[in-house]
């Protein structure tokens, strides 16, 4: 493959060469004494053979640069010499009259002047991003070249470029001005040079440099010989348009060789050096040209990865990517993507039993937890209920051997104490489990007991706070207040009457019953206002209630 890469590349050079000296020969040959129609023939065809060279040398230039702002570039310069050679074939091909001659000699500065200030801003933009976009002072360089083309295309009214003789027989003296043209050419020359020179960093493309500098050497010792009308010069290399056109074409096409410029070229030699797998192939999917470390792949797999990735085997993909007349393929090594997968597997595979061990002992420990809770609660229940349950089994005990008389009394005792049991251990439970409660828990606790006094036979009334959620622990705690004065009163209870309401932060309790039994061994708290009738007034704290479902 490399070898006919190379094969090409010197075809090419031998078809430049093989024009440029036929377009010669048609220039020398042809002597005074051979026919003006053969003489007008050569030179016709001497202007075609090198518009069609400097054409082709442009596709090539577009085909090659990669950076649009190159290209660019690199394509005016080449219009620039085909403008500049077309002026040239169209002075000296056509009978014109003296001031039309004139006017296409000075057109002639039009490339000259234009061409270095795009070598300049060429070299400014080689190695930048292609959203570079030129300086302010790079732009400004177009406007000294402007200001020269002028002089030189209005020379007939001041003659200071070129002082001519009349009448008009192409002899002419230089003047003043055209030292300043010549200057800034050389000025532009050496200003691209020297930036490249700054740019080039790289030892290697160092080296190189003399390939683009030769043709501007040879340039500028040409153009001093044809000013001072050296004969051999004159005689050979009589055309200075043509020899300015193909140094400068030279001298740019040394900066692609060597790398100065980026082009599209060049991949046998990358591919030669580096590690990767790479191939390019056409659209066809025939190989261009491939890497020595790149393994030849089948051309179905090639036209597949053309649309995505292919999977050559368990250890390597082929990926591509679109360029400019085909694709660049390479193989992707995955063996530790592999092995991480693997290792990955692995770990998911571990970290899922870890995880299921895990919620097994969640579970077992949740349920565990659930069972601790329930019989602390059942503790709990058990040590502040036993009073009342002992008293129950008392009195349950006694039924079975009372008459009949008292049996409905000690029912409706056993009742109130059921009550509690019921009404209390559900306060109590809440309160362990929330911190407030519907008032309407308390009403309903409140209500059962009273049904169950008036069951035994006792006159009862009721005012209960609602619409607010209750602290729990205060609720609980004046039903238990409620209960043991109801207690200690059990048997001898005439008529009772609770008032349960939240005021000021609190919930206050009122109680006044109507009994002979003395309450004070049961509840301190409560006052005797006359025989047989006590008053009890207690509040219990628990911080502001919740408004909600009473």
């Amino acid at each position: 493959m490399m070898g006919q890469r190379q094969r090409e590349q010197v075809q090419r050079g031998c078809a430049v060469g093989t024009m440029v000296l036929l377009a010669w020969l048609c220039r020398v040959l042809p002597l005074e004494g051979m026919p003006s129609g053969l003489q007008e023939a050569c030179g016709i065809l001497r202007s075609l053979l090198y518009l069609s060279l400097f054409a082709g040398w442009g596709i090539s230039l577009y085909n090659r640069t990669v950076h649009p702002q190159v290209r660019r570039l690199l394509l005016n310069v080449d219009l620039l010499m085909l403008f500049w050679i077309l002026v040239r074939t169209l002075r000296f091909q056509l009978n014109t009259s003296p001031g039309m001659d004139r006017m296409l000699g000075y057109l002639y500065y039009a490339p000259m002047l234009g061409i270095p200030v795009l070598c300049v801003q060429l070299v400014l933009t080689v190695d930048r991003s292609e959203r570079y976009r030129l300086s302010a002072w790079a732009r400004m360089l177009w406007l000294p070249s402007a200001v020269l083309l002028e002089l030189v295309l209005t020379n007939d009214l001041h003659q200071q470029v070129f002082r001519l003789q009349q009448p008009w027989n192409e002899n002419y003296q230089y003047g003043w001005l055209f030292g300043l043209v010549v200057g800034w050419i050389v000025i532009c020359i050496l200003l691209a040079f020297g930036i490249i020179a700054h740019k080039s960093r790289n030892p290697r493309i160092l080296r190189r440099l003399p390939l683009p500098a030769i043709p501007m050497v040879l340039l500028g010792v040409y153009a001093v010989l044809y000013g001072f009308h050296f004969p051999l010069i004159r005689q050979f290399l009589g055309d200075m348009t043509i020899v300015h056109c193909l140094m400068t074409a030279a001298s740019l096409e040394g900066g692609l060789r060597c790398g100065l410029i980026q082009s599209n070229t060049g991949y046998e030699e990358l591919l030669r050096v580096t590690s990767l797998a790479v191939q390019l192939v056409d659209r066809q999917g025939n190989v261009y040209c491939c890497s020595e470390t790149g393994r030849m792949v089948d051309r179905r797999e090639l036209q597949a990865a053309m649309n995505g990735t292919v999977q050559l085997d368990e250890h390597t993909l082929l990926r591509s990517a679109p360029v400019q007349g085909g694709y660049v393929m390479w193989q992707t090594d995955i063996t530790e993507l592999v092995e991480n997968m693997e290792r990955l597997k692995e770990n998911r595979t571990e970290l899922a039993e870890r995880n299921y061990l895990e919620q097994q002992n969640y579970e077992v420990e949740r349920k565990i937890n659930a069972l601790r809770e329930k019989n602390r609660l059942y503790d709990l229940l058990q040590r502040q209920l036993a009073p009342q349950i002992i008293r129950m089994d008392q009195l349950l005990t006694r039924y079975r051997a009372a008459p009949e008389a008292e049996k409905r009394q000690l029912l409706g005792q056993v009742a109130v104490l059921g009550a509690y049991l019921k009404r209390g251990a559900n306060l109590m439970f809440l309160a362990q489990q929330h911190r407030y409660v519907p008032s309407a828990e308390l009403r309903y606790a409140l209500e059962e007991s009273i049904s169950s006094l008036e069951l035994a036979g006792v006159e009862c009334a009721m005012e209960v706070t609602h619409g607010v959620r209750l602290p729990a622990e205060a609720a609980a705690a004046c039903y238990s207040r409620f209960e043991s004065v109801v207690e200690g009163a059990l048997g001898q209870l005439d008529a009772l009457f609770v008032r349960a309401i939240w005021k000021d932060q609190r919930l206050n309790l009122y109680l006044s019953v109507e009994t002979g039994a003395d309450l004070k061994a049961a509840c301190p708290a409560a006052v005797q206002e006359a025989p047989g009738s006590w008053v009890l007034n207690d509040h219990f704290e628990g911080g502001a209630p919740e408004c909600g479902t009473n």
